[in-house]
């Protein structure tokens, strides 16, 4: 019991365990999975499999509207990869995060993803963290990325400023600006501030910037734009009415300065892609990256803020 306790906690809390297995037999059967994503070695591609058609269809429905309510990221990453191919990586620590190995279309590729039902998907300090060891580790054995952004930003407030955001965020963008392998990501609804840059956009030359229909990328969402920059304009209005109606006319004018398809038009986005199309669009993309060069550096190594 006190072994399955200390288990359970570095798996969940400190970070320090990957994934719990029920005993002896799963951990060995767990383990087996994992390295069938990987090559022999650094320097050899990794294994190609039998392409299976993921295991639920992609459409619409499966994210809300409203930028403010929660959803299972992993639905949109099934309905990305093939079927049962998706091996989690640290489910219990970090879980606004989520990481893990998949396969498109047979070939291995790594998967960093937002998950909004969890605290937002909001990037903390042990998020960062995950993020930028999982990164390395698929750079390292070239394994492509998959960015799913889903993303308010970094969290801001005294405590986690205290606990070193600004050094642990900066160690995942490092990560990001540092993977050689192909990098992809997909804005499936907000992507908002500083979070765009950690979950590798354009700003950070990935082989492509998709947007779904109900992609957002901005600074920040309209209201809390509005909010920043007409504070005292807006607390000068005694009508309740005029007040409001103002607010209503700058929301609708950042709105449409941040407009999706004018971003595309600006190549802010490469593409804007429909849900059924997704899968096949990054298929498509990584084939094309497949033979870009990956030399980053002369030096032995970076210097990351850890």
């Amino acid at each position: 019991m006190t072994r399955w306790v200390a288990a359970r906690m570095h798996a969940s809390v400190s970070g320090c365990g990957d994934n719990l297995a029920v005993d002896d037999a799963d951990a060995i059967d767990q383990a087996r999975a994992w390295f069938t994503y990987f090559p022999q070695n650094f320097d050899s591609d990794p294994p190609c499999y039998q392409s299976v058609a993921p295991s639920r269809p992609l459409d619409a429905g499966v994210i809300p509207d409203t930028d403010t309510m929660g959803y299972d990221v992993r639905d949109v990453i099934d309905g990305v990869v093939d079927a049962e191919s998706f091996f989690e990586v640290k489910p219990l620590f970090a879980p606004e995060l989520v990481c893990g190995l998949g396969l498109l279309e047979g070939r291995p590729i790594g998967v960093v993803a937002n998950n909004p039902a969890v605290k937002g998907g909001v990037l903390f300090v042990d998020s960062a963290d995950k993020a930028a060891r999982f990164i390395w580790l698929c750079d390292a054995f070239n394994i492509p990325l998959l960015f799913l952004a889903d993303v308010p930003g970094f969290m801001v407030g005294t405590e986690v400023e205290r606990a070193g955001i600004i050094r642990h965020g900066a160690k995942m963008i490092t990560a990001v600006s540092e993977a050689t392998v192909p990098k992809i990501c997909v804005v499936l609804r907000k992507a908002y501030g500083a979070g765009l840059y950690a979950m590798a956009g354009p700003a950070f030359e990935p082989a492509a910037t998709l947007a779904l229909p109900t992609a957002k990328i901005a600074v920040m969402g309209p209201e809390a734009a509005v909010n920043a920059v007409f504070a005292n304009h807006i607390a000068a209005i005694d009508d309740p009415a005029e007040r409001e109606a103002f607010i209503a006319t700058q929301r609708e004018v950042y709105e449409a300065d941040v407009d999706l398809l004018r971003l595309a038009s600006e190549l802010v986005v490469d593409a804007v892609v429909d849900f059924a199309e997704l899968r096949d669009e990054l298929v498509a993309r990584y084939r094309a990256a497949a033979g870009r060069s990956r030399v980053f550096s002369r030096r032995h190594h970076g210097v990351p803020p850890v």
